[in-house]
């Protein structure tokens, strides 16, 4: 100023500019806020899970890797995948990404050797078979697969996963061997009622069993199940031995109409020998010893006789 006389600018056009900033500043903190919540929620639920995708028929796939660690398997579309080489599938801990470590829809599965487990905490399912109405689904299970139902957390679920099942009419399993575990329900006390998973499963379908180590119910809802070996089913239990030669005494849940036996008398456990078994040759032992025991006597009556 000229004179030495401050002016002051009274304008309301200063003051306008600074809120209007700070309004934009204040919504581009809530946007990246409101983006970086998002961001956080979407990576929680995938927890990284993988989804590998086999749906062409004109090659048998085999899986390559040793370790699939977060993985979902899914075969479809008439394809056909092998487990080898002692590969190893593990699902996500989440069921957003699906509940089955491996599902089969209108596609083969053969399982040589290897391990399957289903999500952990929620109970997720290791293998899962299915089909459409006009086609149909198969899994093989191998001397060297082992199977296992993902186990129950608290703060999830209290329900143990199956291990296999099989949903629809078309569907159909063949164990000939392996190890099939159920999942384990929450075992801490504050879960309250928990149950176990089952190791089979069937709400339709079939299921052939000839030979595995099974830990876990057989649960049929109105499919079928054909049992081979030297096996009866008692008191709403399965016991006896397969025709691979492992013994098998699970729990089966369902109508007994539904559960057929192949009676394999070769692999039935030999009795033991009675002492009225003709070719036991306990008799014959038996008399030889009171034989000996006769001869005996006569002798010494006669050595005192002479004395």
């Amino acid at each position: 100023d000229l004179h030495g006389v401050s002016h002051h600018d009274d304008s309301p056009i200063p003051d306008l500019l600074l809120r209007i900033s700070n309004i934009m500043i204040n919504n581009t903190m809530k946007i990246a806020l409101l983006l970086s919540i998002i961001t956080a929620a979407l990576s929680t639920a995938t927890t990284n899970a993988i989804r590998l995708h086999y749906n062409s028929s004109d090659t048998i796939h085999t899986l390559t890797n040793s370790f699939y660690p977060s993985h979902n398997i899914f075969i479809s579309g008439g394809s056909t995948l092998q487990l080898l080489n002692g590969a190893s599938i593990t699902a996500p801990s989440s069921v957003d990404d699906g509940e089955s470590a491996v599902r089969i829809d209108d596609a083969t599965f053969i399982a040589v050797n290897g391990s399957i487990v289903g999500g952990a905490d929620f109970g997720g399912i290791g293998v899962t078979i299915s089909s459409s109405r006009d086609d149909t689904a198969e899994a093989s299970f191998g001397s060297g697969v082992a199977v296992y139902g993902g186990d129950a957390a608290r703060n999830k679920t209290t329900q143990g996963g199956d291990a296999v099942q099989v949903i629809h009419a078309g569907s159909k399993a063949t164990f000939d061997g392996g190890t099939i575990v159920a999942g384990k329900g929450c075992s801490q006390e504050v879960c309250g009622v928990s149950n176990n998973g089952n190791a089979i499963k069937v709400i339709m379908g079939e299921v052939i069993v000839k030979g595995g180590m099974f830990d876990g119910d057989f649960y049929n809802l109105q499919g079928s199940i054909l049992i081979y070996g030297c096996v009866e089913v008692r008191d709403g239990r399965i016991e006896g031995v397969l025709s691979d030669g492992s013994v098998i005494d699970v729990a089966y849940v369902g109508e007994e109409e539904q559960l057929e036996i192949v009676y394999d008398e070769s692999v039935c456990p030999a009795a033991a020998p009675t002492i009225d078994d003709p070719t036991s040759g306990i008799e014959s032992v038996r008399s030889f010893t009171l034989v000996l025991v006769s001869i005996t006597t006569v002798s010494l009556a006669m050595a005192v006789c002479c004395l």
